[in-house]
């Protein structure tokens, strides 16, 4: 009898279960018919945590299922769509603005420039979605995880940070860290050898960047200890340099930085105090990276509060060192500004600042080893911005303009058009107010309570990207997903240029910089957004444009790269193929890599590789011996 009980209790809460997810449905889908935007049912929320933490068990038992039972829903529960199919899912619902409707939520994905601009401009009706970003506010609020009137504040403080300044600061770095980077993959001049994870050497780089760029402490290499190589930074003598931990730490500053950035999705359990205390050995590092990193903030936040008040380094050029002389925090009777919103802030740009561009750089250098037609202009072009000078002699004013201008400022921006850091740029509509916008002359209902991703697929919209006639598709790719930086460089497509945003207020802009260059290709407003747009953009896009161009420079100038072939040929038997052979086992390597960054791509923060590596060989220039295009 109890059995008969338990059991009739547990069919009561199944049916009121499945009657109330029926009735919220056709809910759902009444509001969706009335917005007059196309739809699609799926039966999850593709962004909801239990989808995000178990899809990947589903969808391979999903794909299993009879053809007739198969369909667009289907693909869309993947969340990652947008990367893998572009903009073939919006053509096959026949608009580039479209519902996604599920019992629980009301998503919208945008592939359309118009729209987009409309979103990104009208930040009241369309405001970021903050409960998405509650975690970052590890050690105080922030530019990203504020609205209205605290994003305003946060982007004031921030703002005058990022100015020529910095930039040079920026350059200097980073000739300073590719050099280091170089080293390590060729500590043998004579020959090369295979790197089997440059990503994961990328990621070092970025990081040791931002750390001189955002605190003046230069972090000396692994491989770099021990040599005659002088740290000029303030943060030297406290040493936050080397790999012994300074006293009061049990880590030191390079193994607590990258341990919480490398793996900050673990952070969202919970605080240091919680992870500390967990059973899994990484959730107790990540719980100690971040204790330790909090006290290696405030001992920097002192040091340079210390520096700016006795006018040592007055004019320094670090974000943090800007950060504080602008918040006007020395004299705290002055001003509303916390200690947390500095330290919040400079953790939120480490943060931001290192994912993306060294996933950028790891992404361009296997894309130009599998089109050798780019990479050899993109030498050309800096050769002649270079002219054989010494890479002691560069100059920021002298280089970074020309290299904006031409092929290396084209490669930069097609490989991230072709892997867009972030997939899905949020943004939504505040429950019970729904709100108007205008597609192609229609005016349609954004509906109330919609969470909106500004979708990535409209990088490959053939709308915005064109193709060349007769190269509408090559080697099976359709040319909008294919990597072509020479798209950028013809000029005859020019469209409306990238008109800086009126911001309300001046102060809140920021020089962050243009998207690409007045001199390149010029894509239609909204429809190139690896930077997001509006007033939400990217405050540091300058910063990861100079980068970038800076690491090519001092990369192409010396050397080509290549896919490595270990997996089908030794280096005595390439040497001995001639090029047919050759070019049979590149293709072999180039089909892997092609598979891999379009299948096995994961985004936590940004879109990664995840679980799988795309090795790569760095030769000597002259000494090619691969050269082929995808």
């Amino acid at each position: 009898m109890a059995y008969l009980f338990v059991w009739s209790a547990i069919a009561c809460v199944l049916l009121y279960q499945g009657l109330t997810t029926y009735q919220r449905f056709r809910r759902n889908i009444a509001i969706a018919k009335a917005s007059s935007i196309a739809y699609v049912v799926l039966p999850v929320h593709v962004f909801g945590v239990p989808w995000l933490a178990t899809y990947y068990l589903w969808i391979p038992i999903l794909n299993k299922l009879p053809a007739s039972f198969k369909g667009l829903w289907l693909e869309l529960l993947d969340p990652e769509w947008a990367h893998r199919l572009g903009h073939e899912p919006f053509e096959k619902i026949g608009s580039d603005v479209f519902l996604a409707v599920s019992s629980s939520k009301i998503m919208a994905f945008v592939a359309d420039a118009e729209v987009v601009t409309q979103i990104t401009t009208r930040r009241n009706d369309f405001p970021k979605p903050l409960e998405m970003y509650t975690r970052l506010d590890l050690y105080g609020k922030n530019l990203v995880s504020t609205e209205g009137a605290d994003w305003r504040m946060h982007r004031k403080l921030t703002a005058p940070s990022f100015g020529e300044r910095n930039n040079e600061l920026v350059f200097t770095e980073t000739l300073h860290h590719t050099n280091a980077l170089l080293r390590m993959w060729r500590p043998d001049e004579k020959r090369s050898r295979t790197l089997t994870d440059p990503g994961n050497d990328t990621m070092s780089w970025a990081l040791y960047i931002i750390s001189g760029a955002g605190f003046d402490i230069r972090v000396t290499w692994p491989h770099d200890e021990g040599k005659n190589e002088v740290d000029k930074s303030d943060g030297a003598d406290n040493g936050f340099t080397g790999s012994q931990p300074p006293p009061g730490h049990t880590m030191n500053y390079r193994e607590a930085l990258s341990e919480l950035l490398h793996n900050i999705m673990w952070t969202f359990i919970g605080p240091a105090s919680v992870l500390t205390k967990s059973p899994v050995k990484a959730h107790r590092k990540v719980g100690q990276a971040m204790s330790e990193w909090g006290n290696y903030m405030d001992e920097i936040f002192q040091l340079k509060k210390d520096q700016v008040s006795s006018g040592q380094g007055a004019h320094g050029m670090d974000l943090f060192r800007a950060l504080i002389r602008n918040s006007g925090i020395l004299d705290e009777s002055q001003t509303n500004i916390q200690k947390s919103d500095l330290l919040g802030n400079a953790f939120v740009l480490m943060l931001a600042g290192h994912e993306t561009t060294a996933n950028a750089l790891h992404y361009s250098l296997i894309f130009l080893a599998m089109r050798w037609s780019s990479q050899k202009k993109l030498q050309g072009d800096i050769d002649e911005v270079i002219q054989g000078r010494p890479i002691a002699d560069w100059k920021y004013e002298e280089t970074f303009q020309r290299l904006f201008n031409g092929m290396p400022a084209a490669v930069m921006n097609e490989t991230l058009r072709i892997m867009t850091p972030i997939n899905n740029i949020p943004k939504s509509t505040a429950p019970g107010r729904p709100q108007q916008f205008s597609m192609r002359g229609e005016q349609y209902t954004m509906p109330g309570g919609t969470q909106i991703s500004l979708s990535c697929a409209i990088h490959k919209n053939p709308r915005y990207w064109p193709a060349p006639p007769g190269e509408e598709v090559v080697n099976g790719i359709p040319d909008a997903q294919r990597f072509r930086p020479e798209r950028w460089l013809n000029k005859s497509q020019t469209t409306d240029s990238f008109a800086d945003i009126a911001y309300d207020d001046e102060e809140l802009r920021g020089p962050s910089g243009e998207d690409t260059s007045a001199n390149l290709f010029r894509p239609v407003k909204g429809s190139y957004i690896p930077f997001s747009d509006g007033f939400r953009s990217c405050i540091g896009r300058r910063f990861a444009q100079v980068e970038l161009l800076t690491a090519f420079a001092v990369i192409f100038s010396q050397y080509s790269v290549e896919l490595a072939v270990d997996e089908w040929a030794s280096d005595a038997e390439v040497e001995a193929m001639d090029e047919k052979g050759r070019e049979a086992v590149w293709r072999k390597a180039a089909d892997r890599a092609w598979w891999l960054l379009e299948k096995k791509t994961a985004s936590i923060i940004t879109l990664q590789l995840r679980g799988h590596t795309i090795p790569i060989r760095l030769v000597r220039r002259g000494e090619e011996r691969l050269k082929f295009d995808y």
